[in-house]
């Protein structure tokens, strides 16, 4: 599960990070990115590779209506599942972000404690996404993704079960190459070596979507 992510790394760094041209759009630094919010998104087509701002929650094409959408997939199900197996196969990206947050439980199950999670050595790294195009005559087109999410590895396990899959820089162009076999893909959806994430405890404001601020990823 991911349910709220950090990005407050500048265009800039995202620009090199990622080997893109100049982003069209205005981004500041945020620190509770939540479910319904425009984030950016790094993809290929046949103009190349660019990053735009899409809303989090993946809305399949076949759907009536939009709905709230689907904010992650498992990594183990998405090719073959209706609501993924096309944006799998033909639009997959990847989603900037330089930390996430989970929430643990505490003995007595009543209360939840957030954690910032984020990379033992500072640096933005890239959750492997799915986008997708919905359209409907006489409503404007939605762009929308979801976060591919995987069995969490040593770092994450004693907080959840579950985290974000993590295409790792050298194989962000293999994620993104639309001609990639659906097991070269599988290949890159392991969870992250351990290590690879650090965390502690950080305020329940994080819990609200309106509370976005520097603030939120101080311990606690």
């Amino acid at each position: 599960m991911c349910g709220r992510y950090t990005l407050a790394a500048p265009p800039s760094d995202l620009v090199e990070a990622f080997n893109l041209p100049e982003p069209t759009f205005e981004w500041s630094s945020r620190f509770n990115v939540a479910p319904g919010q425009f984030a950016p998104v790094v993809a290929e087509d046949r103009h190349g590779r660019r990053m735009g701002l899409m809303t989090w929650g993946l809305i399949p094409n076949w759907m009536d209506e939009p709905g709230r959408g689907f904010i992650n997939a498992r990594a183990e199900s998405a090719a073959t599942k209706r609501s993924f197996r096309e944006a799998f196969a033909r639009r997959r990206c990847l989603v900037p972000a330089d930390g996430f947050y989970e929430w643990q439980r505490s003995s007595d199950r009543a209360t939840k404690t957030p954690f910032w999670i984020h990379p033992g050595a500072e640096g933005v790294v890239s959750f492997a996404g799915l986008w997708e195009r919905w359209s409907r005559s006489g409503q404007a087109p939605r762009h929308t993704f979801t976060i591919l999410t995987t069995d969490a590895n040593e770092d994450v396990r004693e907080l959840h079960d579950r985290m974000p899959a993590v295409i790792a820089a050298a194989d962000r162009a293999k994620w993104l190459d639309r001609a990639a076999s659906p097991d070269a893909l599988r290949t890159l959806l392991a969870p992250s070596p351990r290590g690879t994430f650090t965390s502690y405890p950080v305020s329940t404001r994080v819990n609200k979507p309106v509370e976005d601020d520097e603030g939120l990823i101080e311990p606690v």
